[in-house]
């Protein structure tokens, strides 16, 4: 793409190998194909692999998909509150409101960025590959097929998280041109490559997802993969990204079928409590009911940086437990109120002595005593006067802020984990699958699944209704990119959530894609 060129060789090599990049991406300029003739190892391949996931996991600043999607989707959605006060710059104010008239605004450009020098480097591998087969180096016969499904799932995945923000969604209609499709490897540092279609973009990324499943591992193995692997895509992980896809194009019994056969592996039990996905720290550490997870890490082959997410919706700060004063997206009233959350009924403990600013809350304040795990682990609530920021002083009530980011265990929350994709998503979807095929007993099981693992009681199959469903979705999934995608999957009109003298929107509107960076409009006539 224009502006999207890298010098691969280099940045592959030095992916693996140094902690800040900062200087070689201020250089860097659209891709060049200098790669396609000189990998001499299933290393430089591996090493090409490393280099795609620390492109897309923000790879300088504010930038790739690995968190800030999510930041989109809450300004997006009803169950997020913009705290206008705590923003500085417009934009947010812009995508709240659900304007999509700008071009210029950095997350979206960011994003674009970091997502297709993500994916020319996947090209690079499954190119080389198609190419010249494996090598015959003591790597090729044992790494290479898992290094080329690695490959098509990250592709994958970049062109689903850019689709859902730049096109119309999936049923609106597919004949309307959505984003580029990034596929080969490209000589030419000129090249203006057009908009691919709706349609074709979702039937690329199926593609890839089954060759994914074909040639990735089911799990990793010490004796075979490197250590960077096992915090890596898996076969469990491009299915349950091949749920996604289908549920999002309405292909109900297929995202059903690979739900099944996640489920019944039994690999991700839902048997922790809900903060033990939340609250790990480190290579290879992960909740029982995680299927892939963000790790920032650092070894000789692979370096993710710290996700953006947190600054925007975590309660407490990157490198510390301090209260964020960068968050800016509360819960919303409407979402409070539909899952039952009612701020008015709280009992929170931990309240400083005295307010801002003789003393300041930490990660260990405002705490909600609640019988739901995921309130009481996952979510704080400051009363009136106690947010530390001085503009938030005048407030006179309490606001809920999300606590599933920038949290660990050792105290330094710089070094952190989050999952991406969760078994309970996979109920969940089952769950609303199984209602709508009239199986309620089925549907009820999924759903008090997760239920009863956030300590509520069972709900029977007679009473069950499709809002059980939802609700329970609003709780379990809030801020995880799901509940606008949720809604459209199902044909449901979108909320206004806390926005004054709005209505419904209906799920086929374009006011929920946002246009093609200005950074590839303006060079890039194909892009328009």
């Amino acid at each position: 793409m224009k502006l999207i060129k890298i010098f691969l060789l280099s940045f592959a090599l030095l992916a693996g190998t140094t902690a800040c990049r900062e200087e070689f991406f201020q250089e860097a300029r659209q891709q060049t194909n200098i790669a396609t003739d000189i990998w001499g190892s299933t290393n430089d391949l591996e090493r090409l692999i490393a280099g795609a996931y620390y492109g897309i996991s923000s790879y300088e600043g504010f930038r790739g998909i690995h968190g800030l999607q999510m930041v989109h989707e809450a300004l997006m959605s009803d169950i997020g509150l913009l705290h206008t006060i705590g923003v500085t710059d417009d934009w947010q104010q812009d995508v709240y409101a659900r304007r999509n008239g700008r071009n210029d605004i950095s997350l979206y450009s960011n994003m674009w960025r970091g997502a297709y020098q993500g994916a020319a480097l996947c090209n690079e591998v499954i190119g080389w590959v198609e190419k010249n087969g494996p090598f015959k180096d003591q790597n090729g016969p044992i790494w290479t097929d898992r290094i080329v499904g690695e490959a098509h799932f990250l592709r994958a995945f970049i062109h689903f998280t850019l689709v859902r923000m730049h096109g119309p969604a999936y049923g609106a209609n597919n004949a309307a041109p959505s984003i580029i499709l990034s596929l080969t490897p490209s000589r030419d540092p000129f090249a203006n490559p057009g908009r691919a279609t709706v349609q074709q973009v979702y039937d690329q990324i199926l593609a890839d997802l089954e060759k994914a499943v074909a040639l990735l591992p089911e799990t990793y193995n010490p004796q075979r993969d490197p250590i960077e692997y096992q915090d890596r895509a898996t076969r469990d992980a491009a299915r349950f990204l091949l749920m996604r896809v289908h549920f999002q194009m309405k292909n109900y019994a297929k995202a059903r079928e690979q739900a099944d056969i996640l489920i019944s592996s039994n690999r991700f039990p839902l048997t922790e409590d809900p903060i033990e996905a939340w609250n790990k720290t480190g290579l290879g550490a992960r909740g029982r009911e995680v299927v892939w997870q963000y790790v920032q890490y650092s070894t000789s082959q692979q370096q993710w940086k710290s996700s953006p997410i947190g600054s925007f919706l975590g309660f407490t700060a990157r490198g510390n437990n301090n209260i964020n004063n960068g968050r800016t997206i509360s819960a919303s009233d409407a979402f409070l109120n539909a899952v039952g959350w009612t701020p008015a009924s709280f009992t929170i403990t931990g309240i400083p002595t005295a307010r801002p600013p003789q003393t300041l809350g930490t990660a260990a304040n405002f705490v909600i005593q609640a019988r739901d795990r995921r309130l009481a682990q996952l979510w704080r609530a400051i009363p009136a006067g106690f947010d530390p920021r001085a503009e938030f002083t005048s407030y006179t009530r309490t606001y809920v802020w999300c606590n599933k980011w920038n949290r660990t265990a050792t105290g330094n929350n710089n070094l952190f984990s989050f999952p991406f994709m969760r078994i309970a998503e996979a109920h969940l979807t089952r769950a609303i699958i199984r209602f709508r095929d009239n199986d309620r007993a089925g549907a009820a099981a999924d759903l008090n699944i997760v239920r009863q693992r956030a300590g509520l009681d069972p709900i029977t199959a007679a009473t069950l209704t499709e809002n059980d469903i939802h609700t329970e979705r609003m709780r379990e999934l809030a801020f995880e990119d799901d509940r606008l995608y949720y809604l459209q999957a199902l044909s449901l009109p979108i909320p206004p959530g806390d926005r004054p003298g709005e209505q419904a929107i209906d799920w086929k509107s374009d006011r929920f894609a946002m246009p093609i960076p200005a950074i590839e409009a303006d060079l890039n006539p194909g892009a328009r």
